[in-house]
């Protein structure tokens, strides 16, 4: 007998069967000091978008996923090694990578790391390790 989803058998609240498939990851929200910044990196840089405004926030869109970057901003600092967060990672795909990989070194954006030719790894102005990746 194949293994069955422990979601498989589970009703939403209202008696539907909303949780019968996986749950997609929606968002992820990180700190920033520096709103300005953090934005200047994600849309000029990485080529993302602003999904829609926000009071001391900023959503950011991944082109073609649907998936959301919320950056919240905060006075204080940002202890990056309080959460357990190694990296996040942003697929841009084989075509894309090289052109983008160029892009990032002429915004003098800190190469951290590479995975053979297939990901890079910077750090955004929060101090945030991003995967750029192709596979």
């Amino acid at each position: 007998m194949a293994a069955r989803s422990s979601f498989s058998s589970e009703l939403g609240p209202d008696g539907s069967r909303e949780y019968n498939s996986v749950m997609p990851l929606r968002h992820l929200a990180l700190k920033t000091r520096d709103l300005a910044a953090t934005k200047r990196f994600y849309v000029e840089v990485l080529g993302l978008r602003e999904a829609f405004p926000h009071p001391g926030m900023i959503f950011l869109e991944t082109p073609g996923g649907g998936d959301l970057l919320n950056f919240i901003r905060v006075r204080g600092p940002i202890n990056l090694r309080a959460g357990g967060l190694d990296h996040f990672g942003l697929y841009v795909g084989p075509k894309r990578l090289p052109a983008l990989g160029r892009r990032v070194k002429a915004a003098g954006v800190k190469v951290v790391g590479r995975r053979g030719r297939s990901s890079i790894y910077v750090k955004d102005p929060n101090g945030y390790t991003v995967e750029l990746y192709a596979d």
